[in-house]
């Protein structure tokens, strides 16, 4: 499966990694969310979401979500994203 991140570190070569998070969570126009390093799902329901990262955790508000793909540490979710707030 193509990782979008580890295609981005490897490009780049030589890297800080105190730079780098170990979790990724990009929202794409409010309609797909992709997180990379998720330590699982707390709450799904059709409008929101919650869960775990290594300092904290996430939850997404929205509508008419849709989980697409779950993987040991990728998610993606589709829906309206409304708001993600980092707890």
């Amino acid at each position: 499966m193509f990782n979008f991140f580890d295609e981005i570190k490897r490009k780049i070569g030589e890297i800080d990694y105190n730079l780098i998070n170990n979790y990724n969570v990009i929202n794409m126009s409010g309609k797909l969310l992709y997180v990379e390093g998720h330590c699982g799902i707390t709450v799904i329901t059709n409008e929101m979401v919650a869960f775990k990262v290594k300092d904290g955790r996430f939850v997404v508000e929205g509508k008419d979500f849709y989980l697409k793909e779950l993987t040991e540490n990728t998610l993606l979710l589709q829906g309206i994203i409304l708001k993600v707030e980092k707890f």
